[in-house]
């Protein structure tokens, strides 16, 4: 699963998801760094785990989606066909 660091005070992001938590950690050093001289926001920061769905473009509909799709078709024609 993919991490993300990002952070409150000033709403930044990773600039891409990582696979790692230590690369994005690293995000979140380079970030203290840059935008807030070494320190921690005061409003705080954090690196979390997202899910692969968030990944893509998000216009695929989930697995579950469509199987529960199919299973209301399967319905709705077996009753047609009464």
């Amino acid at each position: 699963m993919p991490y993300e660091y990002s952070c409150r005070q000033c709403k930044a992001v990773s600039p891409e998801r990582r696979d790692r938590s230590a690369d994005a950690e690293d995000d979140l050093v380079e970030h203290r760094r840059s935008a807030h001289g070494g320190l921690a926001p005061a409003a705080g920061d954090e690196v979390r785990r997202v899910h692969d769905e968030a990944r893509g473009d998000g216009c695929l509909p989930s697995g579950s989606f469509l199987f529960v799709a199919f299973l209301i078709f399967t319905v709705l024609a077996n009753c047609w066909g009464r």
